[in-house]
């Protein structure tokens, strides 16, 4: 072969590389194609791991009030709700607060604890719904309804109880209907902390927590066709 041979097939050879298609890794992407999904929803688990330190964060308020109450005021800063009066409006807001001593809010605390993990465990967006229900309908319904003067997390804790009853029973679904039998096996005995029987306590603030707590249940209730087309929180 000679050299006018060997330089054609050599300029044959960098036609067909220049024209060859470039590697399917070298290819830019195809924009129509659908990206891949890369984040698939966390189980229970890993939302209440998530949320963990949520409650704790809450529950520092009221803790931070008794504190201070009993080291500089002696337990004579207390923040109750006085029904039907202006004065005890400001109590509406405050009053969850403020508690008449460390066995008092540490009582309340550990239901609410409990409770709000469990709630967290399946959906933050049901947790504030509910929390603020409590808190916020609650103070109301204790100022407009209540025969005397209130204070204490423990409406709240009721809030949060009366959900964890009712949700499982209305989505019909795994983990909110095993934390419903759960919450029912283990903390049934707050049912009685709605009846009339203990003189101290503000039975009928417990008693609005509680069907506060079933209402928020049926507010943020979702369908399984509205469940399907939505996102889940964490």
């Amino acid at each position: 072969m000679d050299d006018a041979d060997l330089q054609a097939r050599l300029k044959q050879l960098e036609v067909e590389i220049g024209s060859a298609s470039p590697p399917a890794a070298q290819r830019p992407a195809d924009k129509s194609a659908p990206a891949p999904n890369t984040s698939a929803p966390g189980s229970w688990g890993q939302q209440l791991k998530a949320n963990f330190f949520l409650p704790l964060y809450l529950v520092a308020i009221p803790w931070a009030q008794e504190i201070i109450d009993q080291v500089v005021f002696g337990g004579r800063w207390n923040l109750p709700l006085h029904p039907r009066s202006i004065e005890g409006i400001p109590g509406i807001f405050l009053s969850a607060f403020s508690h008449s001593g460390f066995a008092h809010l540490m009582a309340n605390t550990v239901g609410f604890l409990i409770f709000s993990w469990l709630i967290l465990a399946k959906s933050r967006r049901d947790y504030w719904i509910t929390l603020l229900v409590g808190w916020l309908g609650g103070g109301v319904a204790a100022w407009l309804l209540g025969p005397s003067s209130v204070h204490g997390l423990s409406g709240v804790v009721y809030t949060l109880f009366g959900y964890l009853l009712c949700i499982g029973w209305l989505e019909r679904r795994v983990v909110p209907l095993l934390i419903s039998v759960f919450v029912l096996i283990n903390y049934s005995y707050f049912i009685f902390g709605m009846l009339p029987t203990q003189p101290m306590v503000a039975w009928w603030g417990h008693l609005f927590g509680f069907l506060l707590g079933i209402f928020a249940a049926y507010g943020v209730y979702q369908k399984p066709e509205r469940r399907g087309s939505s996102r889940r929180d964490t």
